[in-house]
């Protein structure tokens, strides 16, 4: 076959441009309220930094001959709406399960290993969902109802969380692990693959890059504004039970389980129960997260994937009959 060699223009200019929106936007998140407060200069300046990079990054994606991020895949609905529930689902998921394992550790007693073993039911979860995820679309070509579920499953499950306390057994926390493992599994992969078949052959490496930098956004600001809660509660939790004679840092949600567990023991009760209390704050404000993840999951249309060949139901209700091969 004849080699034809083709010349393509890196559009370094938006790569730049994404770069520094995100990062200001993290930053903007991570010390906002915390190492400043949120009418200082530095605040103020990395969310007017954020606007202006977000806005150069549009206008050159407009123009790049090879954009990075082509905006025409956001006309899709699909492609849209699994943006903003990978979104979700990064600023839900990492963003509240940063703070199990510092429960495990402190409240629960758990040992650093123990407590990630302690996380295996969840991925467990996860697997088991995915599998069956899988499965089922391959055989039928059906796909939608599992984001529906996972958002369903997940909102329940993160509720379910809301209810860790000094008194939880570790059975029971496994339990809530699990369910909020199926609900995963059933959201994730699936939005990968609602995300790649809304899409053009030329544009399937955009949309599984997308979802990634979307996620991983979520992720960062789910963090930074669930470690911000998280302090803050903690901060009135501890001054309500110990009183002024007890001083732990908890900037940004960082606890050191070490200092917490050579406290006194009366002391130490009154502390476990705070990091709970912040603890149960934390997925209060994720499960909303859920909610809307399972809304939106309702308004994907069942394109028929790839190398499917449309059903007569399916040739009647395609939005997009070019996707088929």
């Amino acid at each position: 076959m004849p080699a034809h060699r083709v010349r393509h223009k890196v559009d370094y200019l938006g790569g730049t441009l994404l770069g520094v929106a995100a990062t200001a936007l993290i930053l903007l998140a991570t010390w906002g309220g915390t190492q400043y407060a949120w009418g200082s200069p530095q605040i103020i300046g990395l969310a007017l930094l954020t606007v202006a990079a977000g806005v150069a990054f549009y206008v050159t994606e407009l123009g790049a001959a090879e954009p990075m991020m082509p905006l025409h895949v956001y006309r899709h609905r699909n492609f849209s709406l699994s943006m903003a529930m990978t979104f979700l689902t990064g600023l839900a998921m990492f963003g509240a399960m940063t703070f199990l394992p510092l429960y495990q550790q402190t409240v629960q007693g758990e040992s650093p290993t123990v407590s990630g073993l302690a996380l295996t039911p969840m991925m467990l979860g996860v697997t088991v969902t995915s599998i069956v995820a899988g499965q089922v679309t391959t055989k039928t070509g059906r796909y939608k109802v599992f984001p529906i579920l996972g958002g369903g499953i997940m909102a329940v499950g993160l509720y379910l969380l809301t209810g860790l306390g000094i008194g939880t057994t570790r059975l029971t926390s496994a339990l809530y692990y699990v369910v909020l493992g199926l609900g995963m599994g059933f959201l994730m992969q699936m939005v990968s693959l609602i995300a790649q078949n809304s899409v053009e052959q030329k544009d399937m490496g955009v949309a599984s890059s997308a979802r990634m930098f979307f996620q991983q956004i979520g992720g960062s600001l789910g963090v930074a504004a669930f470690g911000a809660i998280f302090a803050r509660q903690l901060t009135a939790s501890l001054a309500a039970v110990t009183g002024p004679g007890v001083h732990i840092s908890a900037s940004g949600g960082q606890l050191d389980p070490a200092r917490v567990n050579s406290l006194p023991a009366l002391i130490r009760h009154d502390v476990f129960s705070a990091i709970a209390h912040a603890v149960q704050h934390v997925f209060i404000w994720a499960v909303p997260a859920a909610v809307v993840i399972f809304v939106l999951a309702w308004f994907i249309k069942e394109v028929p994937l790839r190398g499917r060949a449309p059903s007569g139901a399916d040739e009647a209700t395609s939005e997009q009959p070019e996707l088929v091969s």
